[in-house]
């Protein structure tokens, strides 16, 4: 009897989730490749939809909130590729967490992973919702995200996670899908000016109409939009040569993330009122029929949806894969590592489906901003999963041992990583201020209680078994 290959067990490295599979699936990666999915991956509805909030918050300043958002994320992925490239090791910064700063380290991070994956799943089913709402406007948008996530569901059942080569395609089409975006808007802007009075260059007023506290409040959303950097971390084992193509390929990423996001931005802010973009339909598609591009407004519409289809599946899959590998690591009941013949974990299947179909169900009764909430309470979880990383990196560069000398050239040293703790203090104090945000801010610091208490409750119960 021939026995069924047990395919391997690696949790994502940070709240996104989405983006780990599509370039663990691929071996032999170059750093060009391995970038490419790495940008693809990050791409998702919280940037396709999410960034109106970023928008609404501050104004045609986002472009500046998203260069320095992109400094901060640089600054993270330095962190994160400098452990990861001295020690190669499977799996997520759960580990690593745990190797520096101890078990209940390890514990936090990976049930925070989680459930951040399980908010992303509700935010991406919510988003596939508004999308196909615009062709669909007769169904509500509950009831299109429901069927979404039930599909997703059915699907990972099926065995997605072969599901690289599919991941690889729609990622350069979301990117294809932003370059044609900022190649319609630039030459609309060069035919014509700005299509919105005033042009948000015309003085600091027109850019900055928020004023700084909204540039800073925004900077919630827009570190959610870069929340899916861990792939190229995670990367490391299916890289030809991981220490040469780890860090080149964290730089492209690094820079080309950078540029997409901040043309894109200029391009929206330019061809649409800013004070009209939130979160009831894309702002990319708000902008191309604002420009009177139509057309190009339903192929977007369409690319997106499919793009966010594909990382809520991908997104499912590495939650549950999270869920195996804390169970692996015996922070999860034992139950989630029975696994079918086929392949399927079954239980932890079931968990992060009920999980998601019960988020998706609350939009039946909350009110239309419960997407807000969820991307604000996954924002939250980012900041501490971004914060944990830092302090594992300054705990590893001072006991790293003689033979391990790689330090990424993103991250301005120890410096750089006190500096950016201390950015993301201030960003998450400043978000509080927005009354949705603070809503997604309760719902964070809730989980993260539970999470806590079940520590103490799942180390006491490891204590007296090692007695016994």
């Amino acid at each position: 009897m021939q026995k069924t290959r047990k395919p391997p067990v690696k949790a994502p490295l940070d709240g996104s989730g989405a983006n780990v599979k599509g370039a663990a699936a691929v071996k032999g990666l170059h750093a060009v490749s391995l970038a490419g999915i790495g940008i693809g991956g990050i791409i998702g509805a919280g940037f396709f939809l999410g960034s109106g909030l970023a928008v609404h918050q501050a104004g045609p300043a986002v472009v500046l909130a998203f260069l320095l958002g992109g400094l901060i994320m640089m600054q993270v992925l330095g962190a994160m590729t400098s452990v990861n490239v001295n020690r190669l090791a499977h799996g997520s910064f759960r580990v690593y967490a745990e190797q520096m700063l101890g078990p209940f380290y390890g514990f936090l991070i990976g049930w925070v992973v989680f459930s951040s994956g399980v908010l992303g799943l509700g935010s991406e089913a919510l988003a596939m919702g508004v999308f196909a709402h615009l062709w669909l406007p007769h169904i509500p948008t509950p009831i299109l995200a429901t069927v979404f996530t039930l599909a997703v569901v059915g699907l990972n059942a099926l065995g997605v996670q072969n599901f690289g080569r599919i991941e690889t395609v729609l990622g350069a089409v979301k990117v294809l899908a932003l370059l044609g975006f900022i190649g319609i808007g630039a030459y609309a802007i060069v035919r014509q000016g700005a299509l919105v009075s005033p042009a948000p260059f015309a003085g600091p007023r027109a850019f900055f109409p928020t004023g700084g506290r909204g540039l800073l409040q925004s900077m919630l959303v827009v570190i959610f939009c870069y929340s899916g950097i861990g792939a190229i971390a995670m990367a490391s084992s299916e890289a030809e040569k991981p220490k040469r193509d780890i860090p080149r390929a964290a730089v492209y990423l690094t820079f080309g993330i950078l540029a997409l996001y901040a043309l894109s931005m200029l391009v929206l802010v330019s061809l649409t009122n800013w004070s009209t973009v939130y979160t009831d339909k894309s702002p990319f598609v708000q902008a191309l029929t604002a420009g009177g591009h139509g057309l190009a407004a339903d192929v977007m519409n369409a690319v997106i949806l499919v793009a966010a289809f594909s990382v809520m599946a991908a997104t499912y899959y590495s939650t549950m894969t999270m869920l195996v590998s804390l169970a692996e690591g015996k922070k999860a009941p034992h139950t989630f590592l029975r696994r079918q013949p086929s392949g399927l974990y079954r239980n932890a299947w079931m968990v992060v489906g009920g999980a998601c179909l019960l988020v998706v169900g609350v939009s039946y009764v909350m009110p239309s901003n419960l997407f807000n909430y969820l991307v604000s309470a996954s924002s939250y979880f980012t900041f501490l999963n971004w914060s944990l990383n830092l302090v594992t990196f300054l705990v590893w560069w001072k006991k790293r041992s003689p033979q391990e000398t790689f330090q990424s050239k993103l991250i301005f040293g120890r410096p750089g990583a006190v500096v950016t703790l201390v950015a993301i203090v201030v960003l998450a104090v400043m978000s509080l201020r927005v009354p949705d945000f603070r809503m997604g801010a309760y719902y964070a610091a809730a989980i993260i209680a539970v999470v806590c208490l079940s520590y103490l409750g799942w180390s006491s119960k490891a204590r007296h078994s090692r007695k016994y």
